[in-house]
């Protein structure tokens, strides 16, 4: 398994499959930020495939003080792959960058079920559970990088 940059076109179709299959096409799943020109995105690739992915965005959260966060979305992993560590090596691999970049923050809108994998790579949350619609219920995460 392989960790490393990716652009859109290349985690679209991983997204449509595990994250938004209700919506009509893999182009449906590009977000406004993706193409933003600080906004990166991790993968992990396997026999040429896309086995992971997750995108990092510039995004303020007023829940936070500092002004130096970024959000983390879209993370998405094939089924056939959990238990594998691939989430797992792809946050790492964005913590080093953002910890390099000095980012201070990291949070995100974790899906309740995925809070557990959250919490194990040291992330807190905040906050009560609210419903995202269509997709169902989530917490608030975040990880402080440098303190």
């Amino acid at each position: 398994m392989e960790i490393k940059a990716l652009n859109i076109d290349q985690i679209k179709q991983i997204r449509h499959e595990v994250l938004w299959p209700h919506l009509s096409s893999s182009d449906d799943c590009v977000l406004g930020p993706d193409n933003f020109k600080a906004t990166f995105h991790i993968g992990a690739i396997e026999n040429h495939q896309v086995i992971g992915t997750a995108t990092f965005i510039i995004e303020l959260n007023k829940e936070f003080d500092t002004k130096s966060q970024f959000r983390l979305r879209a993370m998405a992993t094939l089924p056939e792959v959990r238990g594998r560590n691939v989430g797992r090596g792809i946050v790492e691999f964005a913590l080093e960058k953002l910890k390099a970049m000095q980012v201070d923050l990291l949070w995100c809108d974790a899906r309740l079920k995925a809070t557990g994998f959250y919490e194990k790579m040291g992330f807190n949350s905040v906050g009560d559970i609210y419903e995202v619609p269509k997709i169902g219920p989530h917490k608030l995460m975040y990880y402080t990088l440098n303190e």
